[in-house]
């Protein structure tokens, strides 16, 4: 157990900080912060696993091994990529991170705001390995993952009945599932175990990780309130199931599914990308390349979490990059929000070709 504990550590911890420090090489310095790193090292991590994934799950029926193997030698490539690009930045720059968010001394009002936001967080992944929920959709998600482990067969077995089957089409340009299975095969945790105690306790604090970005961005002149921010956030999640369709439902309850990243990840972070990217206040600043790679690499992600990201993802960066274009003037915007869902289109035509 230790050693999968170990294992668990490095793959969702230290690989994707020290995979985070490559797009950070390509980002001015006051953007570098720890939780912006890591951010983007967890974003990068998850599209590698796209694009080693989807063909593979195309072309060869029993290929999980060979995703196992190729994913494990690009984390590790990332990541030594990732090292040697800072070590180049801090022999030119000295220290290459930004400041800490919160230099300033708090006051005590904060202070408390800061421990009952900790406490609802805290409730939140309590309640969700302690009342772990149980969802139909189970039945072909936890399922899919456990086939893929115990098989080695990418989508070629029906999980509600357990016969073969040609290749699922729906799901199969999803590959959610099996990073999910690629996970329990290298940590030696079962499936279902990490999707109902394991990945809410990784997904939930992730979320809310970039609810703080979003927070700073737009309070970063009224610092003092980004508790309130939190807490608000922690309370709309906590009693926003008033339907199973919403975002919070899907974060508390069904965590582990690829619909739950899009709704949860994917499309908050393209608000926490935008934001940063056209901050009227830091246009100064070295460039933020490394935010479009983020930003380019979450559709991606959002491509592996669920085929209805073809639309949603597309129309709300669409959207955001005509009123932007509009509102100073530049098409280049639009074409570059544009640019960024080149992956969009090519997994929609070829969910449609296949």
């Amino acid at each position: 157990m230790a050693a999968s504990i170990l294992i668990l550590i490095l793959i969702f911890a230290i690989a994707p900080f020290l995979m985070g420090l490559v797009p950070a090489f390509f980002t001015a310095k006051q953007r570098r912060t720890t939780s912006v790193i890591y951010l983007g090292g967890f974003i990068l991590g998850l599209a590698l696993f796209q694009l080693i994934a989807v063909p593979i799950v195309i072309l060869d029926a029993w290929g999980f091994e060979l995703i196992v193997i190729l994913y494990s030698i690009s984390m590790a490539v990332v990541s030594a990529a990732g090292v040697i690009l800072t070590f180049i930045k801090w022999k030119k720059e000295g220290n290459i991170f930004a400041e800490a968010a919160f230099k300033r001394n708090l006051t005590v009002e904060e202070v408390v705001e800061w421990v009952i936001f900790a406490a609802l967080l805290i409730f939140q992944l309590v309640m969700f390995v302690k009342m772990a929920s149980f969802d139909g959709d189970d039945a072909y998600y936890v399922v899919e993952s456990l086939l893929t482990t115990e098989s080695d067969t990418l989508y070629r077995i029906r999980p509600y009945t357990g016969l073969s089957t040609d290749l699922d089409l729906r799901h199969s340009l999803a590959v959610f599932p099996i990073w999910i299975a690629y996970a329990s095969r290298v940590s030696g945790i079962h499936s279902t175990i990490l999707c109902h105690s394991f990945m809410g306790l990784l997904l939930i604090p992730i979320t809310y990780t970039i609810y703080l970005e979003i927070g700073r961005n737009v309070l970063k002149k009224e610092r003092k309130k980004m508790p309130i921010f939190m807490i608000f956030i922690a309370i709309m999640q906590i009693f926003g199931n008033v339907s199973i369709y919403t975002n919070s439902t899907f974060l508390i309850t069904r965590t582990w599914q690829g619909k739950s990243v899009l709704a949860n990840i994917c499309l908050p972070c393209v608000i926490w990308l935008l934001l940063n990217i056209f901050d009227s206040d830091n246009r100064d600043e070295d460039n933020t390349l490394g935010l479009w790679i983020i930003l380019f690499s979450v559709n991606i992600v959002a491509a592996m979490s669920s085929t209805a990201s073809v639309f949603l993802m597309a129309m709300l960066i669409g959207l955001s990059g005509l009123v932007l274009a509009l509102r100073e003037k530049n098409i280049q915007i639009l074409l570059k929000l544009i640019i960024t869902c080149i992956p969009l289109v090519v997994y929609g035509a070829l969910y449609m070709l296949l």
